[in-house]
């Protein structure tokens, strides 16, 4: 998850959409180190995060879904849509195995 979160932060610029979508670059660094710091901390705390963890699911579906909100007017390219669903979809399916490990951790 923590790489997940890395790519997502760096992904304006591997992406080569950081001059033409500063709204989207924004996000997606925002996002990017959300992710990473909850990816950090939860196995670090599982008692007290188990229940944060689960926050990645509503991140990972803004995520998905932030190409078409934020950039409404100026069009999105296919690997934006492409890199933030992958990510997004990541983020869902990761967040949720870390939730249930936190939970299971915490007692």
């Amino acid at each position: 998850m923590l790489l997940v979160g890395i790519y997502t932060a760096i992904s304006p610029w591997v992406i080569h959409f950081a001059r033409t979508n500063p709204y989207l670059t924004a996000n997606n660094l925002i996002m990017g180190l959300g992710v990473a710091l909850l990816a950090i901390e939860t196995p670090l705390a599982p008692q007290r995060m188990h229940r944060f963890a689960w926050t990645l699911v509503p991140l990972s579906l803004w995520l998905i879904l932030s190409p078409a909100v934020v950039t409404a007017s100026h069009g999105v390219s296919p690997g934006i849509l492409w890199s933030n669903t992958g990510a997004g979809g990541a983020v869902c399916l990761l967040g949720v195995i870390a939730a249930k490990l936190a939970h299971d951790a915490s007692g």
